[in-house]
Parts: structure tokens; C-alpha cells; sequence
């Protein structure tokens, strides 16, 4: 605010008032007070310590095309370049699938003590993929009747390889028929072709047992634990675990609670919240391993964390609980109750 004064007489009785005021607020003792003591406050206040930085939120980057309805695909069935992949049961494919669509069996993309984790080699999964007429270019359109338990842990194995389009039917077989959609007993032919990944795994998506025993009390790593709540806790022992409980820090959150009823994924507002609540957020410089008992459910996590709501920094630990409860060198937290 601007003050204009008129004449002397004023700036000599707003002066006058202004002492008078200060000399009734600070008493007496105003008058001793040494000049020089506030700018000593002033430099004790200079040389007071920084606030520290609050980690930046890590940007999201969810990658919505990974997952394709009910409608989008009975559009492609006809469509000879996307290929479904059936992952049920066989009899169950064989009582009726999606048509055009090929079955596979699961465990061809397992292999206990394989070249990464339990993950099957590279040539064991592109033999597979040959047997059946896929080819590199093709749009693989993966579904099951678990909640997409089987469909995230086979696209994450083709994501390490490099198949660069592959997609999850949200809802599963589950919407597919509820939706009253074509059905077939029809077994899709499709010639063999010689499939082979061209790329390097993508190993940055994978964790072995010694990067998961270095990230307890790693502040840079977040621990997400996919499996059950008593799983967790150690009163689910499985085999060949020796112990029960967890890696020491892990968060726990079961993979079947981003599902819904439908076999639909909940939405990605919902995902994001139920993660947050389970203390499973990433900031900028963190990265999210995830693990489960055979390295399954820790895929289906990966599949949300990273496709879903978009967190770029998620990797599975493939030997999961099996390999780490195995070594009884592990550290192990196991708040039983």
C-alpha cells in the first residue's frame, strides 16, 4: 500500500505516534536491547538445514491395448493374423473354445530349474508356438477360465522373449460365454510354421533369488507378495518350501483381488487404489519385484503393475517361494498369529 503525505507537520505526528506505539509494545527494555542481536537471528536462521525432498511419483504409462474384449475380438475370429490361445483344460477346449482358436498346454511354458526361473527355454516356448501356426507377426489373443491367472503368466513369458503383439481377453472364457459368443468343437488348421524369437530375453523383467535376497531393506525396491494372506503369514506351507512366511518387507496383496467376480479386471482407478492401499506404490526411482510360490500369481501382479496401471519398473522373481522358503540362509519374516 502507498502512503502520500501532505506537509511536514504530518510526517512529524505519524513519526511521533509510531514511537509511542513501539515503546508501549516492547516496554522498557527496547531501549537496552543491543542493534546487533537481530541479525544474529537472521544468520542462525541462514544456516538451518534444507527441507528434504519429497521422492517424486513415478509416471504412469499403462498400456491399455494389452487387454481386448469380448466384442473386439468375436470382430477377428475370421481374421487368419490374430491367433487365440485357448489355456483351459483340453477337455474343456474340446467341448467347445472360441473359434479359430488353438489350445496350448500351460506347462509348456514351465520348466522346473529352466534357463530363467521355472521359465521355460526360449526353443521349448517356440516349438510350442510352431506346432500350433503361430508366427512372429501374429496377434496372440490369450484366454483361460482362472481370472487370467494363466494368460498374464503366459504373456509375461512371451514378453521376456520378445513376441512384441500379444493381448489378454478380459473376462476369460467366463465373458466370452456369457456373452452367449460363438462356440466350436472345431480344431483351428493352422500349417507349422518355424517360429524363433530374434531378440535377447528381456531379463528386466525377471528377478533371480539373489537379486530378491539384496533387495530386503533396499530402499529402491518394493516387495510385492501376490500369494494369500495365510500363504503370507506362514500358516500355508507348501512344498518344497521349508519355512513359511515372507520376505522380510514384502507387502502383501493376493493376485485374485484385482479380479472381479466376472473374471474381469476391476477397473484401473480401483487397481491403483487397491495397490495403494496395500502400501504398493512405486515412486520415481523404485522398482516393484514380485513374487508369489511358483511364480504364477507373481505374473498376474506384473500384468497389473505394469500393463495396467502402468508403473514401468515391475519385474517377476520366477523362483518365487519355492526357491527362496527352499534356502534356510534366507532371511524370513513369519508374524504368525
Amino acid at each position: 500500500m502507498k502512503f502520500e503525505f501532505t506537509s511536514r507537520k504530518s510526517v512529524l505526528l505519524l513519526g511521533a505516534a509510531v514511537l509511542a506505539s513501539t515503546a508501549i509494545a516492547c516496554g522498557s527494555q527496547a531501549e537496552t536491547k543491543p542493534a546487533a542481536e537481530a541479525p544474529k537471528a537472521a544468520a542462525t536462521t541462514a544456516t538451518a538445514a534444507p527441507a528434504k525432498a519429497t521422492p517424486a511419483a513415478q509416471q504412469l504409462k499403462p498400456n491399455a491395448d494389452r487387454v481386448v474384449t469380448v466384442e473386439w475380438l468375436s470382430g477377428k475370429t475370421s481374421d487368419a493374423n490374430v491367433v487365440s490361445i485357448d489355456l483351459r483344460a483340453k477337455d474343456k477346449y474340446d467341448a467347445g473354445h472360441i473359434p479359430g482358436a488353438v489350445w496350448m498346454n500351460t506347462a509348456d511354458f514351465n520348466q522346473k530349474k529352466g534357463d530363467i526361473g521355472e521359465l521355460a527355454s526360449a526353443q521349448q516356448i517356440a516349438t510350442a508356438l510352431s506346432k500350433v501356426g503361430i508366427k512372429p507377426e501374429n496377434t496372440i489373443v490369450l484366454y483361460d477360465d482362472q481370472g487370467s491367472l494363466w494368460s498374464t503368466r503366459v504373456g509375461w513369458s512371451l514378453e521376456v522373449y520378445g513376441h512384441k503383439d500379444w493381448r489378454v481377453l478380459n473376462g476369460t472364457w467366463t465373458s466370452w460365454d456369457a456373452a452367449k459368443k460363438p462356440v466350436t468343437k472345431e480344431v483351428a488348421a493352422r500349417p507349422a510354421t518355424q517360429y524363433a524369437f530374434a531378440a535377447q530375453p528381456n531379463t528386466k523383467i525377471v528377478v533371480n533369488m539373489e537379486q530378491m535376497v539384496k533387495a530386503v531393506g533396499d530402499p529402491s525396491k518394493i516387495v510385492c507378495d501376490s500369494r494369500t494372506a495365510d500363504e503370507f503369514t506362514g500358516r500355508d506351507l507348501r512344498a518344497p518350501a521349508k519355512a513359511g512366511g515372507h520376505v522380510p518387507g514384502a507387502k502383501n496383496l493376493a493376485y485374485s483381488d484385482a479380479v472381479a467376480k466376472t473374471g474381469e479386471f476391476l477397473p484401473v482407478a480401483d487397481l491403483k487404489k487397491l495397490y495403494d492401499t496395500a502400501g504398493i506404490v512405486a515412486q520415481d526411482n523404485q522398482t516393484i519385484f514380485t513374487y508369489c510360490q511358483s511364480g504364477i500369481r507373481a505374473a498376474h501382479a506384473w500384468f497389473v503393475l505394469q500393463n495396467l496401471i502402468g508403473y514401468q519398473n515391475v519385474a517377476v522373481y520366477d523362483g518365487s517361494w519355492e526357491e527362496y522358503g527352499a534356502q534356510t540362509s534366507n532371511k524370513i519374516e513369519a508374524p504368525r498369529s
